[in-house]
């Protein structure tokens, strides 16, 4: 999931709009905003208003004038097509939000009252019979997946001749599942932590955010929870080692509108794009041998290899790999190092590149 920042960037250049005289295309960090033609030049600073940002209705009739024509759905900026033409968030001068005060980098989100959309949650359903396990009882050795931030805003984290691996990026609901260390956090678990009879790993599943536990393990297959239902389904709790964790996309039917990858009525398949081993991801090999041996199923990886923007953009768009005559447009792709590394931006060195088609969609958005 990426960081929604509105913050003060410089223009990396401008270009005139193709097909309208009245219009520029200006490139601020990896996005292309189309703007007013002659208001920027290159090297000036601009507030950059990214995708998916939520205004508040001061700030909308500020940027856009309480007559003016172009109104945002709900509030919301996204991805769209200018004659023809792609445009990704609004570029305007601070001065036009009311800020005055302001140098290179700055967010002001905060100050101008900024929100971050937030795509429709899981249908219903999707939690079932399963507990939600309590805030007050979260294990804290389960850990989330990582952020993972859009290569646009970090141009500098990749380098050409990098060796990377990219997979496509699937639409679907994050999954989790594995054996952790127990935490003594609750009074029954306590009483046996101090006789000595607290198992050292316990088995959590669940989705990015939310971790579940079984009510009743001999019903638990019958449960309408798909996270439950996809351990069950691919013995993930026999498959895993101690101290292992596996992260996945699971896909399938009424998991997320219009994107079923060929699975019929009924049926959820799980794709797994890495696994942590000791509170540490395993390297892009030791991931493809351990689920190969574990015959569990992988994200389908796009390229293996020395990075350069032709294979990027080639690995972003186009249609899903898996089922490509029901899936049409990809969501993107998602690339980080063959062996793990970290970056001083990042962190842990991994990025998405998200379709423009798939930004276009009603629904598409860069925080899935």
């Amino acid at each position: 999931m990426s960081t929604l920042c509105v913050e003060i960037c410089r223009i990396d250049n401008i270009e005139k709009h193709p097909n309208a005289d009245k219009l520029d295309i200006a490139m601020i960090k990896g996005w292309q905003c189309v703007v007013a033609s002659d208001s920027f030049k290159e090297g000036d600073l601009g507030l950059y208003i990214p995708i998916d940002s939520i205004l508040p209705e001061e700030l909308e009739s500020k940027i856009f004038g309480t007559d003016c024509k172009v109104k945002l759905d709900k509030h919301r900026v996204r991805t769209i097509k200018l004659r023809k033409v792609i445009s990704q968030g609004l570029l305007i001068r601070p001065e036009v939000a009311g800020i005055n005060k302001y140098k290179l980098g700055e967010d002001f989100i905060s100050v101008l009252g900024i929100t971050k959309y937030e795509p429709p949650q899981e249908l219903p359903g999707i939690y079932g019979k399963c507990n939600k396990i309590k805030k007050r009882y979260i294990n804290s050795n389960f850990k989330k997946y990582t952020d993972i931030e859009n290569i646009k805003n970090y141009t500098q984290v990749f380098k050409d001749n990098d060796d990377v691996s990219i997979t496509e990026k699937l639409h679907g609901t994050s999954f989790r599942a594995g054996w952790v260390e127990s935490e003594a956090n609750t009074i029954w678990k306590k009483i046996k932590k101090f006789f000595g009879l607290l198992d050292k790993y316990e088995w959590i599943f669940g989705s990015r955010n939310v971790q579940l536990s079984y009510k009743n393990r001999n019903k638990v297959y019958y449960d309408s929870n798909v996270y439950s239902r996809v351990s069950e389904q691919y013995n993930l709790k026999d498959k895993l080692d101690k101290g292992e964790v596996l992260y996945g996309e699971i896909v399938g039917h009424k998991i997320q509108s219009g994107y079923n990858y060929g699975c019929k009525e009924g049926e959820v398949k799980l794709y797994a794009y890495d696994i942590m081993r000791d509170n540490k991801y395993v390297d892009v090999c030791e991931l493809k041998n351990v689920c190969k041996d574990r015959q569990i199923s992988i994200v389908p990886e796009l390229y293996l290899g020395v990075l350069n923007a032709d294979i990027l953009k080639e690995c972003t768009i186009g249609k899903s790999t898996i089922s490509p005559e029901n899936q049409p447009i990809r969501e993107g792709c998602v690339i980080k190092s063959i062996i793990e590394e970290t970056s001083p931006f990042v962190g842990r060195k991994i990025l998405k590149s998200i379709s423009n088609d798939y930004l276009l969609l009603k629904n598409g958005s860069d925080f899935h």
